[in-house]
């Protein structure tokens, strides 16, 4: 290889955001002289061994934008499929040549915070069309990266043809378009499938489809960053599984892997579609298989409602009444509904998810505070309440005896308020600050009947708020 065309791919690739390739012929002014890109170090990078390296000031530079790099040599036979990865503080780029011409790269990050993150990894895999050497390219990612890294080339096993078991792992390469695999599962179960993309611009994106290729479940970005999984309730028989990219199929290009798993169950599921729960006994299992689940809530007298969902490797929807489910942290398979509830069934029901998987679920109860919102509000009656810490909407009924047009009023000193009034589920009308300020109001026509008023803050839960509501008629 040339030490000119080295040095100007290396330029092309440093280049980055712009994502031109910088030819020697096309960079004259700023190419140094050959013997200095000759002096270059290469260190030679075994298969599956791994190496350490650092970047410095001594570091080989691209006069470009200043950007070091460590440049490795790896030899590969042709039809194998590598994986290049680095690890370390340094937030590396990775760039694979051959003969001085660009193969592949790792995407620039224009938008990635700085991180004190001691184990940043970074991963780019190509496949090898060629017995030849190969250029691994270490770069920093501006001009005052610098630092220790690991790196690593391993190979992965290439797919061979053969159906797909639970229990595989392997390893393909994408050109365009897309590709299907068949898959044999033995007994019926909860299984995981993901897709894991050697580089960013590919975007994995997986189907699951019957043998006769109609759609069960597909997902994007179901597995970590931009990585797809499928969780599916699966019958024995045949199904067929589709990779390609959600950026369409001029992207799905390069290495993947597909790993397809039998999901254990801890325990028997002891929640059945349509039981009963009951305050304060222990969590139930449940399993999910990707349709709506419905329950029953008993309530012999007022009381605060904590109703709590874990799912287990998919992601669903919690619902109480007209109450939805609200991400507690930053784990969305966590929900949590937390209100006042008045004597009677309560209908609970887990959906909005076609994946699969084991949940539990648990209802708390304890004693209403003093001014707790919820419950029955009368017409003419102003109520000062309190948004109690963890609830974000009380829920009213509301009965209205005379047709007329009505004012409905929200006010708090403290959080923004928002009203919504719904009759037989449907909503007929909801405000947020037309009442001046953070303050909600409405007027409408009503006839008699029961309607159910919901009094919402869209502020922070973390303490117990006051707020004012009223009904009155004009």
């Amino acid at each position: 290889m040339k030490p000119s065309t080295l040095f100007a791919a290396i330029l092309g690739v440093a280049a980055g955001a712009g994502g031109a390739i910088y030819y020697y012929q096309n960079q004259a002014a700023v190419t140094p002289a050959p013997q200095a890109i000759a002096n270059a170090k290469v260190t030679t990078l075994a298969l599956d061994q791994q190496a350490a390296g650092e970047l410095t000031s001594q570091s080989f530079l691209n006069l470009s934008d200043g950007v070091r790099s460590a440049v490795y040599e790896v030899q590969a036979q042709a039809g194998q499929i590598i994986k290049i990865a680095v690890s370390g503080p340094l937030r590396a780029q990775i760039s694979v040549l051959r003969n001085g011409e660009l193969l592949t790269r790792t995407a620039r990050c224009e938008e990635c915070p700085s991180s004190d993150d001691k184990n940043k990894v970074t991963t780019l895999g190509f496949k090898a069309d060629f017995n030849d050497t190969y250029q691994v390219v270490v770069s920093g990612d501006n001009t005052s990266a610098y630092g220790p890294f690991k790196v690593v080339a391993n190979t992965l096993k290439a797919y061979d043809g053969e159906p797909l078991t639970p229990g595989q792992n392997i390893a393909d390469w994408a050109l365009g378009g897309q590709k299907r695999y068949r898959l044999n599962i033995a007994a019926d179960g909860l299984y995981r499938i993901d897709m894991k993309a050697e580089q960013d611009s590919l975007d994995a994106y997986l189907k699951l489809m019957d043998k006769r290729g109609m759609e069960l479940v597909a997902d994007d970005d179901g597995g970590e960053n931009t990585d797809a999984r499928i969780q599916a309730y699966l019958k024995a028989g045949e199904y067929i599984v589709q990779a390609s990219s959600a950026n369409g199929s001029p992207s799905f290009q390069g290495g993947f892997t597909l790993d397809i798993q039998a999901q254990e169950i801890s325990a028997e599921p002891d929640l059945k579609d349509g039981d009963t729960l009951s305050l304060n006994q222990s969590a139930r299992t449940g399993l999910f298989i990707g349709q709506p689940q419905a329950y029953t809530l008993q309530i012999a007298e007022p009381t605060l409602v904590t109703l709590q969902m874990n799912t287990q490797g998919f992601y669903a929807e919690l619902q109480l009444g007209s109450l939805s489910g609200v991400q507690t942290g930053d784990d969305a398979s966590q929900q949590r509904i937390r209100t006042v509830l008045q004597p009677g069934e309560h209908p609970i029901s887990v959906t909005g998810s076609v994946q699969a998987g084991v949940f539990s679920l648990e209802a708390a109860g304890e004693p209403v505070p003093a001014n707790a919102g919820g419950g029955v509000l009368r017409v003419g009656e102003t109520r000062d309440a309190l948004m109690l810490e963890g609830v974000t909407r009380d829920v009213y009924t509301l009965t209205v005896r005379q047709a007329g047009r009505y004012s409905i009023a929200m006010n708090s000193p403290v959080f923004d308020t928002y009203l919504v009034l719904q009759q037989n589920g449907q909503t007929i009308l909801e405000d947020d600050d037309s009442g001046g300020d953070m303050n909600s109001q409405m007027q409408v026509e009503l006839q008699p009947g029961e309607y159910e008023l919901q009094a919402v803050s869209l502020g922070d839960a973390s303490s117990d708020m006051p707020y004012d509501i009223l009904v009155q008629r004009q």
